[in-house]
């Protein structure tokens, strides 16, 4: 038994070092205010400077699907003939999963096969919540998404609506068709269901107090990240 563990521990050996490293999927959730975009920048530098690669993305992302995606939520697009009426809710959130998966495929995937750890403002929780309070049909939207990848990690910055939206209004006068107190507070409902399903679903997602100063809630984020394998 000793000879053959002799002969076979150099090929295991081997095999753990041509075993490729893949990066981590690391998403930053919460309400429009909540600050994840700013804090997926510091972390990707902090996971920078600790000598990690990163990489920092967004939804909707930049690509096609995107784009027209940003000028739905802007109000410059709109639905119906000449595209002057509302966009339809279903419609929008077959987009999503349709940026998504090309999100995923020309972008993430890439990455995290090449060892760099992508850190992303927003994901699937994202549509579960807001395309949730806007339908009211969570699982449609959960299936649609199925083929999403799976995350390291997902970290909710929990921010009450009030203050989501006083930080927004303070941040920009441009404003997006959610971005309303009354449907906020029902995306903050929404996001609990989300919570829930995305666990019982397998996801890790780890709560933080958004609503600290910028500072802490970094340093929050990065103690999750850092227990990450």
């Amino acid at each position: 038994m000793r000879r053959r563990a002799k002969r076979t521990a150099p090929a295991a050996r081997r095999a753990a070092r041509t075993r490729p490293v893949l990066g981590r999927f690391i998403v930053l959730e919460g309400l429009d205010g909540a600050g994840t975009t700013t804090q997926a920048q510091l972390l990707c530098d902090r996971l920078r400077r600790e000598g990690r690669k990163a990489h920092v993305t967004a939804e909707p992302s930049s690509g096609p699907v995107g784009a027209l995606i940003r000028q739905i939520l802007k109000g410059r697009i709109g639905g119906g003939p000449g595209g002057k009426g509302p966009f339809v809710g279903w419609g929008l959130a077959l987009l999503f999963a349709a940026d998504r998966q090309d999100h995923v495929h020309t972008e993430i995937a890439p990455k995290l096969t090449d060892g760099i750890d992508v850190v992303c403002d927003r994901f699937t929780m994202s549509s579960l919540a807001y395309q949730g309070a806007q339908l009211g049909d969570v699982r449609w939207i959960q299936e649609i998404n199925r083929e999403a990848s799976d995350t390291d990690v997902v970290i909710f910055l929990r921010v009450r609506p009030e203050v989501a939206l006083r930080r927004r209004h303070a941040a920009s006068v441009d404003r997006e068709i959610f971005e309303v107190d009354a449907f906020q507070r029902k995306v903050a409902r929404s996001y609990e269901e989300a919570i829930r399903r995305l666990r019982r679903a397998g996801e890790t997602i780890v709560e933080i107090d958004g609503e600290a100063p910028v500072e802490d809630v970094a340093e929050a984020v990065w103690r999750v990240v850092r227990a990450l394998r």
